[in-house]
């Protein structure tokens, strides 16, 4: 690692994440609120952990993928720890804000987070947390389910499958066309758009820079 400051960094890792109440540790809130794995739950902790450095640095707009944003999330629902603890002892008093903004205003600040990171920790960030998903993409996968939604529709009028499964070929269908013809309206630019299908938490997709309810750490 590279780290520009070694000693924020230590305070940062080394900060105990909450339990609530009842003496549930922050880990398991998380697993059990998104219904992951305790190992996923650990990983996007650790990214957590390093999105919140990278927007201590100050060194421009810092943006998270939609995992670490749901840490994020939950990590401001312990308002004493986050404001009275955290912010005061590992921060320097130097507080991180939860600024909402649009998807697309996010990109640029999004990629050069991403090669902030690259920077700090020499190495590049791990896909399942901060992977990008541009409208194309989204359009490209989208229309894909169409076309085999449609695919096994008619194969099953052709062949007299039963009701029950024409009505749940026909029900999917009908969602990711909905969705295609959403994002393609919407679409436009180099941004992020409305997603189908994406787990946030896979190794193989990842998040996005904050649409559906994401912010950057200003």
């Amino acid at each position: 690692m590279t780290l520009t400051d070694r000693a924020l960094w230590a305070r940062i890792e080394s900060h105990p994440l909450p339990a609530d109440a009842a003496g549930v540790s922050f880990e398991d809130q998380l697993r059990k609120l998104h219904r992951i794995s305790g190992r996923t739950a650990r990983a996007a902790i650790a990214e957590y952990r390093r999105f919140l450095y990278l927007s201590a640095l100050k060194q421009g707009r810092t943006v998270p993928t939609k995992a670490v944003d749901e840490v994020w999330h939950l990590h401001l629902t312990h308002t004493k720890d986050y404001w009275e603890t955290f912010v005061p002892n590992a921060l320097g008093g130097a507080a991180i804000h939860h600024t909402p903004g649009s998807p697309d205003s996010h990109v640029s600040d999004f990629r050069a987070t991403r090669a902030r990171y690259e920077a700090e920790f020499d190495e590049d960030p791990p896909k399942g947390f901060w992977a990008i998903q541009t409208r194309r993409g989204a359009l490209l996968s989208q229309g894909v389910m169409v076309a085999f939604g449609s695919l096994f529709l008619w194969i099953g009028l052709t062949n007299d499958a039963p009701w029950p499964w024409l009505a749940i070929v026909l029900l999917f269908l009908v969602l990711a066309t909905t969705v295609f013809v959403r994002s393609a309206a919407t679409s436009g630019g180099d941004g992020n758009t409305f997603q189908f299908g994406i787990d946030i938490w896979a190794d193989g997709e990842g998040g996005d820079c904050g649409d559906c309810g994401g912010g950057c750490g200003d």
